[in-house]
Protein backbone atom coordinates (compact mmCIF):
# COMPACT_ATOMS: atom_id res chain seq x y z
CA UNK A 1 0.00 0.00 0.00
CA UNK A 2 1.20 3.29 -1.05
CA UNK A 3 1.87 5.74 1.39
CA UNK A 4 2.36 8.68 -0.75
CA UNK A 5 -0.21 11.74 -0.17
CA UNK A 6 -1.52 13.90 -2.18
CA UNK A 7 0.09 16.77 -2.73
CA UNK A 8 -2.86 19.72 -1.91
CA UNK A 9 -1.59 23.36 -1.36
CA UNK A 10 -5.43 24.20 0.09
CA UNK A 11 -6.04 21.51 2.42
CA UNK A 12 -9.95 21.33 3.47
CA UNK A 13 -8.86 21.00 6.92
CA UNK A 14 -6.83 23.70 7.25
CA UNK A 15 -8.20 26.02 5.20
CA UNK A 16 -11.72 25.69 7.52
CA UNK A 17 -9.10 26.15 10.89
CA UNK A 18 -8.17 29.11 9.14
CA UNK A 19 -11.23 30.57 8.84
CA UNK A 20 -12.38 29.99 12.22
CA UNK A 21 -9.05 31.43 13.64
CA UNK A 22 -9.92 34.61 11.57
CA UNK A 23 -13.35 34.93 12.77
CA UNK A 24 -12.42 33.88 16.45
CA UNK A 25 -9.75 37.10 16.04
CA UNK A 26 -12.83 39.18 14.98
CA UNK A 27 -10.72 40.66 12.35
CA UNK A 28 -12.04 42.77 9.67
CA UNK A 29 -11.13 40.84 6.15
CA UNK A 30 -11.77 44.06 4.10
CA UNK A 31 -8.50 45.83 5.63
CA UNK A 32 -7.11 43.02 3.39
CA UNK A 33 -8.46 44.48 0.06
CA UNK A 34 -7.12 47.81 -1.29
CA UNK A 35 -9.55 50.79 -0.52
CA UNK A 36 -11.98 51.77 -2.50
CA UNK A 37 -12.46 54.60 -4.73
CA UNK A 38 -15.88 55.25 -4.20
CA UNK A 39 -16.60 58.51 -2.15
CA UNK A 40 -19.73 59.19 -0.64
CA UNK A 41 -20.33 62.45 0.53
CA UNK A 42 -21.92 62.15 4.59
CA UNK A 43 -25.37 63.01 5.17
CA UNK A 44 -25.94 60.86 7.86
CA UNK A 45 -26.61 63.43 10.87
CA UNK A 46 -26.71 60.86 14.00
CA UNK A 47 -23.82 58.34 14.80
CA UNK A 48 -26.30 55.67 14.85
CA UNK A 49 -26.33 56.07 10.70
CA UNK A 50 -23.04 56.15 10.23
CA UNK A 51 -21.99 53.10 11.59
CA UNK A 52 -24.66 51.49 9.78
CA UNK A 53 -23.06 52.68 6.46
CA UNK A 54 -19.77 51.60 7.65
CA UNK A 55 -20.68 48.35 8.25
CA UNK A 56 -22.49 47.75 5.15
CA UNK A 57 -18.98 49.70 3.54
CA UNK A 58 -17.95 46.53 5.61
CA UNK A 59 -20.30 43.75 4.20
CA UNK A 60 -19.81 44.90 0.29
CA UNK A 61 -16.04 44.51 0.97
CA UNK A 62 -15.98 41.11 2.10
CA UNK A 63 -18.68 40.21 -0.71
CA UNK A 64 -15.35 41.12 -2.61
CA UNK A 65 -12.81 39.67 -0.90
CA UNK A 66 -14.95 36.40 -1.24
CA UNK A 67 -15.34 36.53 -4.92
CA UNK A 68 -11.77 37.28 -5.01
CA UNK A 69 -10.54 34.56 -3.04
CA UNK A 70 -13.53 32.10 -5.05
CA UNK A 71 -11.75 33.59 -8.41
CA UNK A 72 -8.39 32.30 -7.31
CA UNK A 73 -9.00 28.90 -5.71
CA UNK A 74 -10.99 28.44 -9.28
CA UNK A 75 -8.04 29.05 -10.99
CA UNK A 76 -5.73 27.15 -8.90
CA UNK A 77 -8.26 23.70 -9.21
CA UNK A 78 -8.66 24.36 -13.00
CA UNK A 79 -4.39 24.23 -12.84
CA UNK A 80 -4.23 27.80 -14.57
CA UNK A 81 -1.16 28.23 -12.08
CA UNK A 82 0.60 25.06 -12.79
CA UNK A 83 0.32 26.44 -17.00
CA UNK A 84 1.65 29.82 -16.08
CA UNK A 85 4.25 28.35 -14.07
CA UNK A 86 4.93 26.17 -16.50
CA UNK A 87 5.80 28.58 -19.21
CA UNK A 88 7.55 30.80 -17.02
CA UNK A 89 10.17 28.05 -16.21
CA UNK A 90 10.47 27.73 -19.99
CA UNK A 91 10.36 31.56 -20.44
CA UNK A 92 13.28 31.55 -17.71
CA UNK A 93 15.59 28.51 -19.32
CA UNK A 94 15.30 30.12 -22.69
CA UNK A 95 16.64 33.49 -21.15
CA UNK A 96 19.76 31.51 -19.39
CA UNK A 97 20.43 30.21 -23.09
CA UNK A 98 20.72 33.26 -24.79
CA UNK A 99 22.66 34.79 -21.39
CA UNK A 100 25.18 32.06 -21.51
CA UNK A 101 25.01 32.49 -25.26
CA UNK A 102 26.03 35.99 -25.10
CA UNK A 103 29.06 35.05 -22.11
CA UNK A 104 30.39 33.10 -24.64
CA UNK A 105 30.58 35.78 -27.78
CA UNK A 106 32.20 37.75 -24.89
CA UNK A 107 29.24 40.33 -25.35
Amino acid sequence: MSTKKKNNPLPLGDMLRDLALLRASDCDLCSALPSSSKTTPLEAATPADVQSRDIDVSVERSYDFVKETRAAIRLLHRGEVDKQGGRLEDVRSRLEDVVAGLDNKGI
